[in-house]
Parts: structure tokens; C-alpha cells; sequence
């Protein structure tokens, strides 16, 4: 007899939590649909984490497995996409370690986006299929970006391939602009269904020096503007629509330059320039000394810009 598939398949991806993994998969147990599959995927912990989820491998019976990188990615993102490939669910689900589910999960799956809780809405809602106005909600920030706020039919992801860019931070926003722009429907629910515990450990709030941060947020940022330009050039509306697509940019590089806004202010301009100048040198962009005086230059011209009008 034919082993039927999954309804639906949990990704957590894992490093060093020890801590926080066990309330994790314990939430999962609980759950009143028991029709799903969980993979964990092990970025090279160097705590117990193997351990932890090895543990849980008889409560789960032969609905969990465990896979472990050879080499630490340093995100989430390669780990997800490792578990999107070990995936045979109907849906997928990804889960952050650190964090546990609140009530038991619905049977009913006819979703196709399932957010923690959206406060964009206050009922059940289809997103609208008009592409422009999908693209203007996501320029005003009005989609959570999180992997965890999202419940995807899995041959939608495969299809599609959509993965997530191998980046340390923002590879979620990547991501969502691609399901935005590729999903036919898309269903947002306000209900809280999701509990999202802050980590202070979390490689988003670490304390950082400003050449650490600027370092930090300057990787991402040239990864997560080359692959939303390649992604749009092949994308009919954005070949019609090119001032779209420079707002789509231009939205995404300053999400990133905003969040360094304390550190570049912190040093001084040749300091700056000489990190930024590094750092793209060290991503293999062609005229990165042009490239790091421009956001150097563009950090001054816009604090010139703030106190003039203050």
C-alpha cells in the first residue's frame, strides 16, 4: 500500500538551541492536526541541539527527521531551503526554533498565507490579484516579512523556485516580494496563531560595534538588490513598469542603509568609505570605489538634508 503524503511540512532550522528547542517541538505535539511531518535542519550546532531534537524522534514516530549541514550557513535561509528539499507536505510551515505555537493549529489548510497575527486586516481576507497594488502595499511595508508569518502550498515554492538568497538578514523580504509577485491567491488572517519569542542572542539583535554593523547590513545588501533586479528582469510588469522596479530597489537598499543609520553616523566619513569599500570589493562588485563613495556620499547628503530642515 502507497504511503500517503503529508499534509503539511514543518521546517525549523536550528543552531544552538538547546535551549529554546525542546518547548519548540513540545508546542508541535500538541497540536490537534497530527497530519504533518517535521524536519529539523541542523546548521553545525556546537551545543546539544542534536541531542535535544534526537530526543523527540520517538514522540514523533516516523513523522521527524533530523538533517545536519556540513558547513554553518550563518542564517536561516540555506537551512530552510535544505528542508524545503526534504519536504513532501501538501504546505509548508517554517518555524523558528525560539519560538512555540499558541493555540492548536486549525485542520482547516485552504490557506495560503498565515501571519502570527496581520494587523493589516480585521477579517479573513484575499489579497488582491492586482500586481501594482500588491507592489505599492509592499513599498508601504504593509506584508510581514517573516518566513514563520506564511503557510505555502509546497508545489507553489517548487514550481516557482522560490528559495530563500543566502544572505544573514533581509533574505525574508527577498522572499516575500517573489511570493507576492508570483502567488495567485493569498489569504491574511488577523488571528493571533503564532507565539514569536524575542531572542536578545538572535543574530538581528546583537550588539555590534558601527564597523560591525555597517559590515553586517552591507553583505546583504548588495546580495538582496542583485537578486530582486535579476528576479525583476525577467518579470513582464517591471519591463513595462521600470520606475517600479527602481522603487522596489530603492525601497529595499534603504531598509538596509536605515538600519545602519547609528553606525554610519557614529564614525567618520572616510571610515565609512573605507568599510564600504571592503565590503564590495570583498563581494566581487565591479567599481567598488565608486560604489562605496556613493552611499558615503549619500548618508551625509541626506543628515545635510535632515538638519537643514529641522
Amino acid at each position: 500500500m502507497k504511503k500517503s503524503l503529508p499534509a503539511v511540512s514543518v521546517i525549523i532550522p536550528v543552531y544552538n538551541a538547546e535551549r529554546y528547542l525542546g518547548v519548540c517541538l513540545e508546542s508541535l505535539l500538541i497540536q490537534t492536526l497530527t497530519d504533518f511531518e517535521v524536519i529539523v535542519i541542523d546548521d553545525c550546532s556546537t551545543d546539544a541541539s542534536p541531542a535535544v531534537a534526537e530526543n523527540y524522534l520517538e514522540s514523533f514516530g516516523r513523522r521527524m527527521k533530523i538533517v545536519m549541514t556540513e558547513t554553518n550557513s550563518g542564517s536561516g535561509a540555506v537551512p530552510r531551503n535544505i528542508g524545503l528539499e526534504q519536504a513532501s507536505g501538501e504546505y509548508v510551515y517554517f518555524v523558528e526554533f525560539f519560538t512555540c505555537g499558541a493555540e492548536p493549529v486549525s485542520k482547516n489548510l485552504e490557506l495560503a498565507a498565515w501571519c502570527y497575527t496581520d494587523s493589516f486586516v480585521e477579517e479573513p481576507t484575499f489579497e488582491t490579484e492586482d500586481l501594482a497594488e500588491r507592489v505599492k502595499k509592499f513599498l508601504a511595508s504593509k506584508f510581514c516579512w517573516a518566513p514563520w508569518a506564511k503557510f505555502i502550498r509546497r508545489d507553489f515554492l517548487i514550481d516557482n523556485a522560490i528559495t530563500l538568497p543566502p544572505m544573514t538578514i533581509a533574505d525574508d523580504v527577498v522572499w516575500t516580494f517573489k511570493i507576492l509577485c508570483l502567488a495567485k491567491r493569498w489569504l491574511r488572517v488577523p488571528m493571533p496563531l503564532y507565539v514569536n519569542r524575542k531572542n536578545a542572542a538572535s543574530i538581528m539583535r546583537r550588539e555590534r560595534t558601527p564597523e560591525q554593523m555597517i559590515t553586517f547590513r552591507t553583505s546583504p545588501l548588495i546580495t538582496g538588490l542583485e537578486v530582486l533586479d535579476e528576479f525583476m528582469r525577467e518579470f513582464d510588469y517591471f519591463k513595462k513598469n521600470p520606475v517600479v522596479r527602481l522603487q522596489v530597489l530603492n525601497f529595499f537598499a534603504l531598509m538596509q542603509i536605515d538600519n545602519m543609520r547609528d553606525a554610519l553616523n557614529a564614525l567618520e566619513p572616510t571610515e565609512a568609505y573605507e568599510i564600504f569599500l571592503r565590503e564590495f570589493r570583498a563581494a566581487g562588485t565591479s567599481q567598488p570605489a565608486l560604489l562605496a563613495y556613493l552611499l558615503t556620499m549619500n548618508n551625509l547628503y541626506r543628515n545635510e538634508r535632515l538638519t537643514v530642515d529641522t
